[in-house]
């Protein structure tokens, strides 16, 4: 064999090596919920309003036996935060369960949750949730303790000074969650405005980061060491950019952000690994690419199915066990599938890192 050919053949090793070994946990040819009871007309009314087709998977987030999905807050779509469990007895694909109850999901009421975006559970057993709010409702943030009966331990109200009292000037989306030593930073994408969003959930404030010229869509955080990087992209652009969270955590002021390399589309969802490797899907692409953050930028395919029709093909999401979750849409012919799969990665998520072991809470 030729020396070329034989570094043909070893990457293709290396890639299938690398590949994801999926296997299908639930598959839906129709979502359903599981509706409230009771004599309030209202009751009836929500489930009339539902349109199945609508539902549209946006954020992941995976915790104990419990798996959370952010729904786009399409027409007739009730709740935009759901859950399901991970494993089942049954035949039927579980139905969706509002998180944490149906009435933290009543429209036009700025008390209750509007339009969940980013998700993202931490290692104590929280739930972190941004909510893009509504036209008469602000942004918020909100957490929840899983491991205490769901209850809400904190909600944040954005001030108009961070991310804008305007529908039409804010676009919260994307968040991860950066653990300091006496504290959890989130970091936010707000896509309208030129800035970073953060939060600190130990003094309850939230202020914003200047990147001028720079609208962020999507982001991802490096694993826990001591220098740290937030990667981001743009809505319009292929390029991949990264800024120090040393430069976000002083409040106010701007950060310099780094050009790192371009993919070749646009991605709209990333997530990094304890392994340094960084995952990336693409609108109406039917793969997913990858990237070591270790290395210089190359951008490899490691999951690739054939021909998916949707705008928004996967979502994903990994575990404190290293398993990797995702669902996979196809809306072609009359059908429209939607699976969920999971995988033994190997590597948990950029919160831990490869030999940490999951702490007890206190």
């Amino acid at each position: 064999m030729s020396p070329f050919y034989a570094a043909i053949f070893l990457h293709g090793l290396c890639l299938m090596a690398n590949a994801f070994d999926f296997t299908t946990v639930y598959e839906w040819k129709k979502f359903d919920f599981v509706w409230p009871s009771g004599a309030d007309s209202s009751n009836g009314q929500i489930k009339d309003k539902y349109r199945p087709k609508n539902v549209s998977p946006a954020f992941m987030a995976v915790f104990g036996e419990r798996l959370f999905l952010s729904l786009e807050a399409y027409r007739g779509i009730p709740a935009t935060l759901v859950w399901l469990p991970t494993s089942d007895t049954s035949t039927a694909p579980p139905k969706f369960a509002p998180f944490p109850s149906w009435e933290l999901h009543k429209k036009d009421n700025c008390e209750t949750i509007q339009k969940a975006k980013g998700l993202e559970t931490d290692p104590d057993g929280r739930l972190w949730v941004v909510d893009q709010g509504s036209s008469n409702c602000s942004g918020k943030i909100w957490i929840f303790d899983l491991l205490n009966n769901d209850t809400t331990e904190l909600v944040h109200q954005f001030p108009d000074k961070v991310v804008s009292n305007s529908f039409d000037e804010r676009s919260l989306r994307d968040m991860v969650l950066d653990k300091t030593p006496d504290d959890y930073l989130a970091y936010i994408t707000d896509s309208k405005p030129e800035h970073i969003v953060v939060y600190s959930r130990k003094m309850d404030k939230s202020w914003s980061v200047k990147t001028p010229w720079r609208f962020w869509h999507t982001l991802a955080l490096s694993p826990d060491t001591e220098a740290r990087q937030l990667y981001l992209t743009r809505h319009d652009y292929t390029g991949l950019y990264s800024v120090s969270v040393s430069e976000l955590r002083n409040e106010g002021g701007s950060a310099a952000v780094k050009l790192i390399g371009e993919w070749t589309r646009k991605p709209y969802r990333m997530l990094i690994d304890s392994d340094n490797i960084l995952y990336a899907a693409f609108n109406e692409k039917s793969y997913l690419s990858k990237w070591n953050i270790s290395e210089p930028f190359l951008e490899q395919r490691t999951h690739e199915v054939g021909t998916l029709v949707a705008i928004v093909p996967f979502t994903f999401a990994l575990d404190t066990n290293g398993t990797f979750w995702m669902t996979e849409r196809n809306a072609s012919g009359r059908v429209d599938r939607t699976k969920l799969l999971k995988a033994a990665h190997g590597a948990q998520s950029y919160q831990f890192g490869t030999s940490t072991e999951l702490p007890l809470r206190g």
